[in-house]
């Protein structure tokens, strides 16, 4: 990476404006180009000086996926800049911003957060279809249009199941965003669509709640011990107890599975219900019900 993104710059006739957004792994600028119309918005790497693993190849995981994308769940790639200068990724700008603050707002009624539910799993839904798991799905990740539909961003943890898994096979370490990662992803599962749907009841029970989930270990090692428990003989390992939440909602939404504990493939679902799951083995959690 030979230059440096910053306001005014040119590279590839796009011109960078506002800097509008600074996060973790990467920076977004407003840009323009003379043959392009529509509101665009650049995301650049934010790379450190010397070996920069994790953010060089989940950016390079972006762009193998994000071009093969389309839709209305999933921003418009415009162009893509190789590493020899600077990397980027130009998409259309999605207008109508993050959907953080609408989780900070928690908790909601429940007629909001079903129709939330039933935007954010068109969204999921139509990734899935296209052959990619999400596995950093977040409040902060999900931008909604003016028109209404949710889009998906940040694509630099996911996995496309005909593309090569560049992360599963430079990393051996977990990754993902507490408290919506799901338990199988600290065991290095990055191939099962219910890590998304985990993800996406954890979201949906703190929309309800106002509260996270569960009380996560705060590190992976722990993590395992939580996804795994000791038999009674002291040999095998068994699944960890899990409880339900679960709230009426649309019937079409009924049939969907949510998240599953690590190493189990026992699902929670209803005749009409959205159902998804805790981890917390502790105590039972409460199951919200309408006469809807």
């Amino acid at each position: 990476m030979q230059v440096r993104p910053r306001e005014g710059l040119q590279i590839d006739g796009f011109t960078l404006g506002e800097k509008l957004h600074t996060g973790g792994f990467a920076t977004i600028w407003a840009v323009t180009h003379p043959d392009h119309d529509l509101p665009m918005v650049m995301k650049v790497p934010t790379i450190l000086d010397g070996y920069d693993g994790p953010t060089i190849v989940g950016f390079e995981v972006e762009q193998m996926i994000m071009p093969r994308l389309s839709g209305p769940h999933v921003p418009k790639v415009i162009a893509t800049g190789g590493f020899d200068v600077m990397p980027y990724i130009v998409t259309e700008w999605i207008d109508g911003g993050s959907f953080l603050p609408v989780f900070q707002k928690a908790p909601l009624p429940l007629s909001d957060v079903i129709e939330i539910a039933a935007r954010m799993v068109a969204a999921v839904a139509d990734l899935h279809r296209q052959h990619v798991i999400h596995l950093d799905l977040k409040p902060e990740n999900f931008l909604q249009r003016k028109t209404g539909e949710m889009v998906l961003v940040d694509y630099g943890l996911s996995r496309h199941d005909q593309l090569p898994d560049l992360l599963a096979e430079e990393f051996t370490i977990p990754m993902g965003t507490y408290p919506y990662i799901a338990p199988e992803q600290y065991l290095r599962c990055r191939d099962d669509p219910r890590s998304d749907l985990f993800a996406f009841g954890a979201m949906l029970f703190a929309l309800a709640t106002g509260r996270n989930p569960t009380l996560h270990p705060s590190t992976g090692s722990a993590m395992r011990k939580r996804s795994y428990r000791a038999t009674s003989s002291g040999g095998a390992s068994a699944p960890i107890r899990v409880e339900a939440i679960a709230f009426a909602s649309p019937a079409y939404l009924s049939s969907t599975y949510f998240a599953r504990s690590a190493g189990s493939s026992r699902r929670y679902s209803g005749t009409s219900l959205l159902s998804f799951w805790s981890i917390e083995p502790l105590s039972p959690v409460e199951i919200i019900t309408t006469n809807g």
